[in-house]
């Protein structure tokens, strides 16, 4: 694995060992970012800093990391912070060790995401804490997410599914763009607006558009608690 483009082109990333984590291979991540490129919706984040890639202003959330590798590419592309939410303990290890190596300075996990001032380095948090404690505690601190990567073990999307939309919901930026890759024949059925759906070889990626938070939000309370 490795930074397909941007500050950290090239450099290496660490993946755990086994099968728990399954890495987003570089082919599907730079697809990944060839979309957004093209998107319109994902270049209208507010730009509240000086730099200027591709991803600047956005800020980001990276749920069900593993080891980092779409969240850290976010950041080498321009985006002005990341929230990696990861549990397992191996991928932990090897998204700590990738921070580390590229510099990426990691804020207290208490902090709210918001973009940076003028010539602020890009920082991530991490929350080592399964989903259904991490993202109710965020929403509550007020962060906001303009751009979303949401990639769990694709056994488990149907049976996560509607747990997803009630917290992701109210972690959503007007406007923000939700990326969801699952396995191809299995249908991604959230109420946001879909504006690309993508496959790669048994991978299939939905990129999504939440026009209006608090539509789904509404949804969210239909639904009930999470799982």
């Amino acid at each position: 694995m490795r930074v397909v483009a941007g500050r950290w082109r090239g450099r290496p990333l660490v993946a755990p060992s086994g099968r728990v984590t399954r890495p987003t291979s570089d082919r599907v991540r730079e697809a990944i970012f060839d979309v957004l490129a093209a998107l319109p919706e994902a270049a209208a984040a507010p730009r509240d800093h000086a730099d200027s890639g591709q991803l600047a202003g956005h800020v980001i959330l990276d749920l069900f990391a593993g080891s980092g590798g779409l969240g850290i590419e976010a950041l080498s592309r321009g985006a002005a912070s990341c929230a990696f939410v990861e549990k397992d303990r191996a991928a932990l290890r090897a998204l700590h060790a990738n921070l580390e190596r590229l510099g990426i300075g990691v804020t207290a996990a208490d902090r709210r995401s918001r973009a940076l001032p003028p010539n602020e380095e890009p920082r991530a948090r991490v929350l080592g804490v399964d989903a259904r404690r991490a993202l109710p505690a965020d929403a509550l601190r007020g962060s906001r997410y303009t751009l979303l990567f949401v990639d769990p073990p694709y056994e488990r999307y149907l049976e996560l599914q509607a747990s997803l939309l009630t917290l992701l919901a109210p972690l959503l930026a007007q406007g923000a763009v939700i990326v969801v890759e699952t396995a191809v024949r299995t249908p991604v059925d959230l109420p946001w607006r879909v504006v690309r759906e993508k496959h790669y070889g048994d991978t299939k990626v939905a990129f999504l558009v939440a026009d209006d938070p608090r539509d789904a939000e509404g949804a969210a309370d239909d639904d009930g608690e999470p799982v």
